[in-house]
């Protein structure tokens, strides 16, 4: 993604007079700060967004005694209708080329969600996020009797923030009737949107009792776990080079019951180590056929995909590739790009580096190359221990 192409606009223009608390609920504040504030700094955090439009409401009076906007951020009025507040937002967007709509009563807004809809939105023009149905779902009649079971198979709950190229959004509301959100119209107009995994986490502010539950969520202490993982392979000729994700020219590649990228085996090993999940033997095991010559982003991805369903986000990726061939040095770079990409990492939160046995061992004598990865995950407990996402 190129530096500052992206815009947000956060719409914080209703007047909360549904939800009764004499102040619009987005100005209402969550562990002392404003529930605004949440979402403008989960924004500011990502260098690919140059410019934060908060969208307040008509009424200047309703929030200017109450919140005093950051100097990162520009303030405009919204309108009657959402879709009048986003036109709003969107036409004072000065340099953006993409831009994501979010709902200032979703404070709970984390980074790699963002990323998700960024990615989604750069491959496919527009993203939505959604969470799956867990509850059955009935139809009701108006006199409140059941008339039957609805599938939840195809169906999801969409989320903020959406992603969207700012001059298609922008046709689009201009000609829009009344919609719920800006993917609705997106969808009415005959556009394909894309939907990328949700984040169960990123609920929103809608009755009074809500904000008890986002004040229990964010009270809570940080559970921390590291986790070290080691693999080695050896050197095969005539048989494609990969390692760390990535495709390497050579005469000789990494042989295995996968594709033997022992950099992405140790990855999943350690994660699954931190995560007390088990171990990548067990999860694909070598007499399995189905695993045989896998691509092992493939397997790093359901590894992260079961890590993420206990809750945990990846916060550090520490990865000592041991081996004469390749240069390190030389590739870091796309390594650490590839392993953001299966992981759904921060960049910058990965580091590759290299280092050899000096001449001990047969991987000192160029027969192998082996890879010990340490991470360390992260996710949100109450102060006995209890899971909050």
């Amino acid at each position: 993604m190129q530096k500052n192409t992206w815009g947000a606009v956060i719409v914080a223009a209703g007047s909360g007079t549904r939800f009764g608390s004499g102040v619009p609920k987005q100005f209402l504040k969550l562990r002392g700060r404003t529930l605004i504030d949440w979402s403008i700094d989960a924004f500011s955090a990502i260098e690919e967004i140059g410019e934060i439009i908060v969208v307040t409401p008509l009424d200047s009076n309703l929030w200017e005694p109450i919140w005093d906007p950051p100097a990162s951020v520009k303030t405009v009025p919204g309108g009657l209708r959402r879709q009048d507040s986003v036109l709003a937002g969107l036409l004072a967007l000065k340099s953006s080329s993409r831009v994501l709509v979010h709902d200032a009563a979703r404070p709970l807004i984390c980074g790699s969600l963002i990323r998700r809809v960024m990615k989604g939105t750069e491959n496919s023009g527009a993203a939505v996020p959604v969470i799956p149905v867990r509850d059955t779902v009935k139809n009701i009649t108006s006199s409140s009797f059941v008339r039957g079971t609805v599938s939840r198979e195809t169906l999801g709950m969409s989320q903020t923030p959406q992603g969207f190229t700012l001059d298609v959004l922008l046709h689009v509301l201009k000609k829009a009737d009344d919609v719920t959100d800006e993917c609705e119209a997106m969808e009415l107009a005959g556009h394909c949107v894309l939907a990328v995994n949700g984040d169960t986490g990123n609920m929103k502010l809608t009755d009074p009792q809500d904000l008890t539950m986002l004040e229990f969520m964010t009270g809570g202490i940080m559970e921390s776990r590291t986790g070290i993982g080691l693999d080695f392979h050896p050197f095969e000729k005539g048989i494609p080079f990969v390692v760390g994700g990535c495709s390497i020219e050579a005469e000789s590649g990494l042989s295995g019951h996968s594709d033997g990228d022992a950099v992405l085996h140790a990855l999943a090993d350690a994660l699954l180590s931190a995560s007390r999940l088990g171990d990548i033997g067990s999860l694909f095991p070598p007499e399995d056929d189905r695993w045989k010559g896998a691509d092992s982003a493939i397997l790093l991805e359901k590894v992260c995909s079961l890590v993420r369903a206990e809750h945990w986000e990846i916060r550090q990726i520490d990865a000592t590739v041991i081996s004469n061939f390749p240069k390190i040095a030389l590739i870091r770079e796309k390594m650490m790009g590839r392993i953001a990409g299966i992981t759904d990492t921060e960049p910058e939160r990965i580091w590759v580096k290299g280092t050899t046995t000096n001449t001990l061992g047969d991987i000192g004598r160029g027969k192998g190359l082996g890879c010990m990865v340490m991470v360390k995950i992260e996710r949100s407990t109450d102060a006995d221990g209890t899971m909050n996402r």
